[in-house]
């Protein structure tokens, strides 16, 4: 027997009416131009790989399995092969709008050298910044943050590496 809870039935009804408008207006050319040059400039001086990948909605076969905003960060990880840097230093940055939801996937590279309680304050800075409708200005604030620490930890290795992940935003 299959069961509907209104939790479930409200969150079908979300992704498929609510958010549209509102995500091509945060996510607009500007705001995509600032997060692409703070990522740039992250990447300039150390060899981890930053990834922002913004979406409006879960696909509906997520839904229908129930499955959680982090399987879908998970996947978008491989999809993007933002694993498949030189040294195993991609790290994604996923912002599920309907959701309100932020999830950081980092490769093996990154996280054995960042502890679990930084990766949990800025996913506790972006989820401050989002419920304030401060997208723009919380994923710059935390690229920012990341390429200051991630500079000391894993520093430029060598001068010309392959940039193998986009720098500018993914928006789906």
């Amino acid at each position: 027997m299959k069961r509907h809870s209104s939790c479930t039935v409200f969150r079908w009804m979300n992704h498929t009416f609510v958010w549209r408008p509102i995500f091509k207006r945060i996510f607009n050319t500007a705001c995509l131009a600032e997060i692409t040059q703070t990522v740039q400039l992250c990447e300039s001086s150390t060899d981890v790989e930053i990834c922002v990948i913004a979406e409006q909605t879960l696909p509906y076969s997520y839904l229908r399995r129930h499955l959680a905003v982090r399987e879908r960060a998970i996947m978008l990880f491989g999809k993007h092969r933002i694993w498949d840097t030189e040294n195993n230093t991609g790290v994604l940055i996923y912002v599920n709008m309907v959701e309100r939801s932020v999830e950081l996937v980092a490769d093996r590279g990154v996280d054995k050298v960042v502890p679990q309680s930084q990766w949990d304050h800025w996913v506790n800075q972006l989820n401050e910044a989002f419920s304030h409708n401060e997208y723009r200005k919380g994923l710059v604030r935390v690229v920012t943050e990341m390429g200051g620490l991630f500079v000391q930890v894993l520093p430029r290795s060598h001068s010309q590496r392959l940039n193998t992940v986009p720098d500018e935003p993914i928006v789906l």
